[in-house]
C-alpha cells in the first residue's frame, strides 16, 4: 500500500474532541530544512495566524513499500472548523507563497481525509517534543464492535503512551478503513511497549481479532508541530 502515515496526527486530542477531522499528505522531500522553513513562514503569516487547525510534520522511519519520506497532517477540531480554515486559505497570497515554496522541495504522493473516533492512554505520558508513532492501517468489518473492543483495551493501559482510533473517510483505492496510532516518547519506547505486551491483549484479540485485517504498518517521528 503506497500510503501509510499518520493519519491522525492529532497528538493530545481527547475523547471530548472526537469530532475532529483531518487532512493528510504523504510527501517525498528533497530538502527537509526548507520544508520546515516554509511551514514556519506560513504559520507566522496573517493567514497562518488565523488558521485554527493544528499542523504536524512527520518523518517516516519505516513504511514498507511506501516511498514517501515525510507526512503532513492538518487536524481541525470539527468539520465546521475545517470549512472555515479552507475558506481562509482560498485566494490567500500567504497560502499561494507557501504552496510555491513547498512545491520546489516536496512532491505529494498521496492525500486523504478522516475523522478521529476515540483516544486512550494519557497525554501526560508524552513528554518529548519529537515523539514516535506506530500506525496500524486496518480494514474493519464491524466498526462499532471494533471501537468497543479497542476502547476497552486502551482503557486498561492508561499508563502507556497515547493511542487514537480514526476512520479513513476519503482515501482513494486504499483498502484500509481505519487507523490506530500508538504514540510514545520515542520509537524505542514503543518497541518496548508493543500492544501484545500490554494488559488485556488476549481479551482484545478474542473480541476484535476477527473484525480487522491489518493492511500495513508504519513508524514515524514528529519533526515539528504548529498549534493555533
Amino acid at each position: 500500500m503506497e500510503k501509510t502515515i499518520f493519519l491522525i496526527s492529532c497528538l493530545f486530542v481527547q475523547n471530548s474532541f472526537a469530532q475532529a477531522v483531518f487532512q493528510s499528505f504523504d510527501l517525498v522531500v528533497s530538502d527537509p530544512a526548507a520544508v520546515v522553513a516554509a511551514m514556519d513562514k506560513y504559520q507566522s503569516s496573517s493567514t497562518g495566524r488565523d488558521i485554527t487547525a493544528s499542523v504536524i510534520l512527520y518523518q517516516y522511519a519505516a513504511a514498507g513499500d511506501n516511498m514517501a519520506t515525510h507526512a503532513i497532517n492538518v487536524v481541525h477540531s470539527s468539520p465546521e472548523e475545517m470549512d472555515a480554515n479552507l475558506s481562509r486559505n482560498q485566494g490567500s497570497q500567504d497560502a499561494a507563497i507557501w504552496l510555491e515554496e513547498m512545491s520546489s522541495v516536496a512532491q505529494i504522493t498521496s492525500r486523504w481525509m478522516g475523522q478521529i473516533l476515540l483516544s486512550g492512554g494519557d497525554p501526560n505520558n508524552i513528554t518529548s517534543t519529537n515523539p514516535g508513532a506506530i500506525a496500524y492501517f486496518m480494514s474493519v468489518s464491524d466498526p462499532s464492535a471494533y471501537a468497543r473492543a479497542f476502547s476497552k483495551f486502551v482503557g486498561r493501559n492508561t499508563d502507556v503512551g497515547q493511542s487514537f482510533l480514526s476512520s479513513m473517510i476519503v482515501d482513494g483505492d486504499n483498502p484500509a478503513t481505519h487507523v490506530v496510532l500508538n504514540y510514545g516518547n520515542s520509537l524505542g519506547e514503543l518497541f518496548s511497549n508493543q500492544p501484545q505486551m500490554q494488559d488485556g491483549w488476549d481479551d482484545y484479540v478474542s473480541e476484535a481479532g476477527h473484525l480487522r485485517r491489518i493492511e500495513s504498518v508504519a513508524a514515524l517521528n514528529v519533526v515539528k508541530r504548529w498549534d493555533p
